[in-house]
């Protein structure tokens, strides 16, 4: 149970879970505000289509409306006062059109109102108004229809009452007057308006008419009975007899006409103000309305930002505290554990000391263990270097050090294999070994045979040599394998090494004598350039390079046939060294097994040492030490030196009692008076370097 604890505890602590918790929660945030975004575009889509399909058509259905039904208000006015046919089609043509339009609307607005009880008061309204236009249409018609009867009739008496008047005066004036009299009232009802007025009008006009027949019935007249005054008066005395019942029932019914007109006009602007008043409340909702989605677009606008930049803030919070768990939980630690491996790799300094129980800390654990094992790895890889080291330096000093690198590098394998080369073989050997070996105990012997080869191994290393194996006092060396520079620099770098080792043996014969030989070790060396076998020879369990062929027996050959001191080189090697070393011919020589003759050259020096030494002398032997730099003495020291050179002389040919020659016997001669010798045979074209 405590184990289960534990890793569960251990869980909580991982890097991965940590980080699959800050994305988990990332990732929920991020769909929750994405869910949310979505319904509210869903929101604001749907807002935006009601806008579009339901509240911006009614409201400029209504502003129609409303227009229209001003309109129409406008129109029954002057609907009621017009009297020409003219005007009446007009204006009831412009009647028809507002109820196509009020229609129409109506219809219209029935599809965008969600209720059908809100289109009612508007139907309602624009029904009654339409059909008070009705009735008022009717009512106009036929009160123009009364109209023109009236003034037709008015019309009538007047004519007749301008005949009368056309006509001469008579004596009967009372006729005359009371004939106008009877028109004017006549006119005067028909042409007033006024229905409080009519009964009154109607009496005084019936009175008129009365007196007027009677006095035409009943009075003396001096009027001729068939004058055209008397004719007049008739004609409008029976025009009101036939048609007084008419003109008073048309009277009756214009003023009946005129009162219904103008009820109807009451009523029609009362309709149409309630019209418009049900219009202006709709409008007023339905802008309402439209501000209410205006608002819920607005607020959902503003959420979906205010949830967009909530996101925009979580991500940016949940990427510090992603970076804030790696810097701290990762990236810290490591830098730590490279540190401390970059000190274990340094001074092997255990510093891993990292033991939270995560990803990191089992890694630095995993590390840690792995340094323990690493130590104890080397200190046994160590034991076993150390010992290989050893075991390797030993060896190398069997080798030549081409040889030791190129087979410790891999570049040539151990095994019986050889290749055909053009070598440079070098020998040399000390002059009468043997008796230099009697005259020495074994020690000092071995003292100064290990110095001298010691001496001339460490010059043939530096000019790039392979020594190829130690005969006692002799030694064998080749250049070209198994690095090479060329034949010819291969040839001349062999060359210089054998002046280097005279000039170094000259040096080491002061020493020797120095220290108590009497005759010093000399030595005679023999180069030869030529085709050599070259590789591994031995068996399978032993193996030795080395070169084998007939220019080992060469130079061989030439090293034997060398004097004490001397260098003899092969034609071969002079060809290639004869532009940077003076050489001397020294003839033919005969070799076993070579089937023709061995041209020979001394070599004498460096062309650039003989110019630098033309004035110089050195001379060592076992009683005789000379050092002479002529370039370098002013003249009076030259004065000097050949007093002391003609004291020499004397006290030598005093001391042996004639002149001494210089003899060949083993000792160094004058290379100088040779070199200058050399020089002038060279200058000869009959003889050959």
């Amino acid at each position: 149970m405590e184990d289960t604890h534990r890793d569960w505890i251990n869980a909580r602590q991982r890097i991965s879970t940590m980080l699959f918790a800050i994305l988990a929660g990332i990732a929920a945030l991020l769909v929750l505000g994405l869910v949310l975004i979505t319904i509210r575009l869903f929101e604001i889509r749907g807002e935006l289509d009601l806008l579009r399909s339901q509240s911006l058509p009614r409201l400029i259905k209504l502003s129609q409306l409303s227009q229209d039904a001003s309109a129409t208000s406008s129109i029954a006015p002057a609907l009621s006062q017009t009297s020409a046919r003219s005007e009446y089609d007009t204006l009831l043509a412009r009647i028809q059109d507002k109820e196509v339009s009020l229609n129409a609307l109506i219809g219209e607005l029935a599809g965008l109102f969600e209720t059908p009880d809100r289109i009612d008061a508007l139907r309602r309204n624009a029904d009654l108004l339409i059909a008070n236009f009705t009735q008022l249409t009717g009512a106009v018609d036929n009160q123009i229809m009364v109209d023109q009867q009236v003034v037709t009739f008015a019309d009538a008496f007047a004519q007749n009452l301008g005949v009368l008047r056309n006509t001469e005066e008579t004596t009967d004036a009372e006729l005359r007057a009371l004939a106008s009299q009877a028109v004017f009232q006549i006119n005067n009802m028909l042409l007033d308006m006024n229905r409080a007025r009519f009964p009154k009008n109607k009496q005084a006009t019936e009175t008129s008419f009365d007196a007027l027949t009677r006095h035409i019935m009943h009075a003396d007249t001096n009027v001729q009975p068939n004058s055209p005054e008397l004719m007049a008066v008739h004609d409008i005395a029976e025009l009101w007899a036939s048609s007084h019942q008419e003109i008073l029932s048309e009277k009756s019914t214009q003023l009946t006409n005129a009162f219904q007109i103008k009820a109807l006009v009451e009523e029609n602007s009362l309709i149409a103000n309630r019209l418009l008043s049900s219009a202006s409340n709709e409008f007023w909702r339905a802008e309402t309305e439209l501000a209410t989605q205006v608002r819920l677009v607005n607020e959902t606008t503003r959420f979906t930002l205010m949830v967009i930049l909530g996101l925009v803030l979580m991500l940016v919070l949940g990427a510090f505290l992603v970076q804030r768990v790696l810097n701290r939980r990762v990236f810290q630690r490591l830098e730590q554990m490279r540190q401390s491996l970059a000190r274990y790799a340094d001074d092997r300094e255990h510093r891993l000391s990292d033991t939270r129980p995560d990803e990191i800390g089992q890694i630095s654990g995993a590390m840690a263990h792995y340094m323990g094992v690493i130590d104890q790895r080397e200190k046994e890889l160590s034991a076993k270097t150390t010992a290989l080291e050893r075991l390797s330096n030993q060896l190398a000093k069997y080798l030549s050090p081409q040889v030791y690198d190129s087979i410790f590098s891999g570049k040539q394998e151990v095994k019986l294999v050889s290749s055909r080369k053009k070598l440079t073989i070098f020998f040399s050997d000390i002059v009468d070994f043997t008796e230099t070996a009697d005259r020495l105990e074994s020690e000092e012997l071995t003292q100064h045979l290990n110095h001298y080869l010691t001496e001339m191994s460490q010059i043939a290393f530096r000019h790039g040599a392979t020594i190829d194996k130690y005969v006692g006092d002799a030694i064998l060396i080749f250049f070209g394998d198994p690095e090479t520079r060329g034949v010819q620099a291969d040839a001349l770098a062999c060359v210089r090494m054998a002046l280097e080792m005279r000039q170094r043996l000259d040096q080491l014969q002061d020493q020797w004598r120095r220290s108590g030989i009497e005759r010093p070790m000399t030595a005679r060396m023999g180069i030869h350039t030529g085709y050599c076998t070259v590789g591994n020879f031995g068996s399978e369990d032993r193996l030795d390079y080395t070169i084998i062929g007939g220019a080992v027996n060469i130079a061989s050959r030439l090293e034997t046939m060398a004097a004490p001191g001397e260098i003899l080189i092969s034609y071969e090697t002079f060809a290639h060294v004869e532009d940077q070393v003076v050489c001397e011919q020294r003839g033919e020589i005969e070799v076993k097994g070579i089937a023709y003759p061995i041209a020979t050259y001394r070599v004498l020096d460096a062309c650039a040492t003989l110019e630098y030494n033309q004035y110089e002398m050195h001379e060592r032997d076992a009683h005789l030490r000379l050092d002479l730099n002529v370039a370098s003495m002013a003249a009076e020291d030259r004065a000097v030196a050949a007093k002391s050179l003609k004291k020499a002389l004397r006290l030598l040919e005093q001391g042996s009692g004639a002149p001494l020659t210089p003899q060949n016997d083993g000792h160094q001669g004058d290379r100088t008076e040779e070199a200058a010798s050399a020089r002038s045979r060279s200058d000869d074209p009959n003889t050959a370097k």
